[in-house]
């Protein structure tokens, strides 16, 4: 039985983790309005500053350990209570998998239908269709759990017939289609991108604050732990399933590197088709389910054949991430309580539909108040969604990098930590020793209050 990941298949799964719906949704909107390339460049910067040096902490703590994440915050003399970073990291992955499936839910449904009903999709207006799809709740109940058991099944897998397998498989089709899209789209219908968007470089668009409080330069910051999957300790899991000796200076920047590579692609893509865009431009799902299905419209009879490769390229990247929001758990039942991967996948499956059902009902006009109206977060409606979307996909995860910064500093030492980061013979220079203590001491630690400060500062 495999229990470790080749040293290829450890970084392309742990970038599959971290690709999805921020790099192909969230980041080319935030570049569409926060700057062009110079949020682009500012984004680059931080993932650098910041999202290397953390890739290379989670990575060094779950293979020193070998097993789970709750042992890796097992230390002689600590405090027991550190363990609880290890579970909070957990019931993260498990919160953002229930709001995640719903949206790989509807993806699933708009692969249908480009396959099966595409007259349909191209006669009746992106808006009330998207509202009727979110809003018809069994039948969203319905994708939400296909696409669950399509992760159940692939994390019930041993791990090289699973996760490896899917990573190295998806990667390689994650890039040849988004390549193939971004050479295509202009080929086939020049006068419906414009890269002027994507190539102006205002800084102002950083730096002044839009209407709801809002600063391009810290959504840039927020994305460089965002897009990454930092902080729900599913880095923390894969590299848990790789060698002792795995050389963690150079597979981590690879992992990052990766995940910024599709993020920029993912601009390259959507940003110059939403130069056309006639009415509003949305954030989040609706920019896909109703902007870019409007613009997929306009290729003639191209049209049903774009979209259905962008939904399944948005699929294959949901696919990749969510098996990382599952792996968390199963691997901590499987090593500390027993369970087994054949059943186990399956049953944390079932527990995220369940969950999922309350998010999947907030979406629907017809859905309780409490539920579309969450904590006064509906707008309108999706209040649940958007609730689970900002305490677990953003907040929860800010928390527990910074209680990982405070465990390596506290608990671990800077010194315990290179020697990790040099077992296996892999040298660790005098300049990487003091970048990377300036970084832990000083530079990530400032950038998480910062967001956690601007997070509360737009919720007043």
């Amino acid at each position: 039985m495999s229990i470790r990941f080749s040293r290829l298949g450890h970084v392309l799964a742990s970038a599959g983790a971290a690709i999805g719906v921020a790099n192909l949704v969230i980041f080319p909107y935030r570049v569409h309005y926060f700057g062009g390339s110079a949020y682009i460049l500012a984004f680059v910067a931080f993932t650098l500053l910041m999202g290397i040096p953390l890739m290379v902490l989670e990575n060094a703590m779950g293979k020193r350990r070998g097993t789970d994440a709750v042992a890796a915050f097992e230390w002689p003399g600590a405090s027991r209570n550190w363990k609880l970073v290890a579970w909070l990291g957990i019931l993260t992955a498990i919160m953002v998998a229930s709001f995640y499936l719903v949206l790989a839910g509807w993806t699933l449904e708009y692969v249908w239908k480009y396959l099966t009903d595409y007259a349909t999709v191209a006669a009746t207006p992106a808006a009330p269709a998207f509202g009727a799809a979110i809003g018809d709740i069994p039948r969203a109940l319905l994708f939400t759990g296909l696409f669950t058991a399509l992760v159940s099944l692939v994390c019930s897998r041993e791990l090289y017939a699973g996760i490896e397998r899917l990573g190295k498989f998806a990667m390689p089709l994650l890039g040849i289609l988004l390549i193939f899209l971004i050479v295509s789209l202009p080929l086939l219908r020049p006068e419906a991108v414009d890269y002027g968007n994507l190539l102006k470089f205002d800084w102002r668009g950083l730096f002044v604050p839009t209407a709801n409080r809002e600063l391009g330069i810290l959504h840039a910051l927020g994305q460089a732990f965002f897009s990454l999957g930092l902080g729900a300790v599913s880095m923390l899991t894969f590299a848990a399933h790789a060698d002792r000796d795995t050389d963690v200076l150079r597979a981590a920047p690879q992992i990052v590197h990766l995940d910024t590579v599709v993020a920029v692609l993912g601009a390259l893509l959507v940003v110059p088709l939403l130069g056309g865009v006639e009415g509003d431009i949305y954030g989040g799902p609706p920019l896909v389910f109703i902007n870019l299905v409007e613009i997929f419209k306009t290729y003639g009879p191209a049209a049903q054949w774009v979209g259905l490769l962008f939904f399944f390229l948005l699929g294959v990247a949901i696919l990749t991430s969510a098996v990382s929001l599952f792996e968390p758990a199963l691997r901590t039942f499987t090593e500390r309580y027993g369970w087994e991967r054949s059943w186990g996948g399956p049953v944390i499956g079932l527990v995220v539909f369940i969950l999922a059902v309350p998010v999947v009902i907030s979406c629907s006009p017809d859905g309780p108040d409490w539920l579309t109206n969450f904590a006064a977060m509906g707008d309108p409606g999706l209040g649940y969604f958007n609730f689970l979307l900002e305490w677990f996909g953003s907040i929860s995860l800010l928390v527990g990098e910074l209680l990982l910064c405070w465990f390596l500093l506290k608990v671990w030492g800077l010194p315990a930590f290179f020697a990790e980061l040099e077992y296996g013979g892999h040298p660790v220079t005098v300049a990487d020793r003091q970048r990377l203590s300036f970084q832990f001491r000083y530079v990530i630690p400032i950038g998480i209050i910062l967001l956690l400060l601007a997070k509360a500062w737009t919720m007043l």
